[in-house]
């Protein structure tokens, strides 16, 4: 995310970051058809961004925020569809990067053509798929003209505080769950509230930026290894419903066992990173941000 909180003046820099996002989305989904693909990966994490945001002020937004953070849901699932063959071919060429032997073989490389093949008849078969962009971008500019009547009243750190609080903590109890359940489901739940502090970090860092860029990048280094992680259980899903997809029962085995092997090392990779990340307790990261803020804004 291009935009920063400023110190000065938080409501009014709330509404202009949740503006610009909400304009970034539109321009990605208002491509041409041979971008589109791109437009649609650009705007969900448009989406992202902006229910991070909002996350930051749920206390103060009340009822709003339910509303407008299930609208950016649902327009995320909306343009899932378009994405996620896409996905696994992306997933697929960054398991090679680790095991380039193993993917080099001619059946690895038949097994990539297909799922090429695939990516592009989901891009190309999606008839629906100018309607339903055109129905997520009157819904944006809805949500658009929301923004000014979001009721932000409470001033200074103060506005921001109770979600970075919430944010910090949640990821803190996915940590904790996860610690003791490794499963697709947790992993997933622990990667979202990750990238919530994330964004919720790259927003703040004006207060003051080396510290908190250096957070930032440790910060997406773990949503990126959970969702590789992530990627390769949908892997894993796709070669269950549909092994032709994969080839023999020989190929299978041995890609599932390069995707164990790999998931291992994300796991470990994530929880080892997340131990330290998340070592603070809520209301002392709560307390130092706001020393940050307030020597900022001084």
């Amino acid at each position: 995310m291009g935009y920063k909180l400023r110190p000065q003046d938080p409501a009014a820099e709330v509404r202009k970051v949740a503006r610009q996002g909400i304009d970034k989305a539109i321009e990605a989904l208002s491509v041409a058809p041979e971008e589109r693909a791109e437009g649609v990966h650009q705007a969900r994490k448009r989406f992202k961004e902006l229910r991070a945001l909002l996350r930051l002020v749920r206390k103060p937004l009340g009822d709003e925020f339910q509303r407008e953070n299930h609208r950016l849901r649902d327009l995320g699932r909306a343009l899932a569809e378009s994405r996620d063959a896409t996905a696994m071919l992306e997933s697929w060429d960054a398991l090679a990067k680790r095991f380039p032997s193993l993917f080099a073989e001619a059946d690895f490389k038949k097994t990539r053509r297909r799922l090429q093949a695939r990516a592009k008849q989901a891009e190309s078969g999606a008839t629906d798929l100018d309607t339903r962009i055109g129905e997520v971008i009157d819904q944006l500019q809805d949500a658009r003209s929301c923004v000014d009547t979001w009721p932000l009243q409470t001033k200074g750190f103060d506005l921001l505080a109770g979600g970075v609080k919430r944010t910090y903590a949640d990821g803190c109890a996915e940590l904790a769950k996860a610690r003791h359940d490794l499963s697709d489901e947790q992993l997933h739940q622990w990667r979202k509230r990750v990238k919530d502090h994330w964004y919720q970090t790259r927003l703040l860092a004006p207060s003051w930026p080396k510290l908190m860029q250096l957070r930032s990048d440790s910060l997406k280094e773990l949503a990126d290894l959970l969702g590789d992680d992530h990627d390769l259980a949908m892997m894993t899903e796709l070669m269950q419903a549909q092994p032709a997809l994969f080839g023999d029962d020989t190929l299978r085995e041995r890609l599932g066992t390069a995707v164990a092997e790999r998931r291992s090392e994300l796991q470990s990779a994530a929880l080892k990173l997340g131990e330290e990340i998340y070592a603070e307790a809520p209301n002392e990261l709560v307390a130092r941000w706001q020393r940050y803020w307030n020597g900022a804004s001084g």
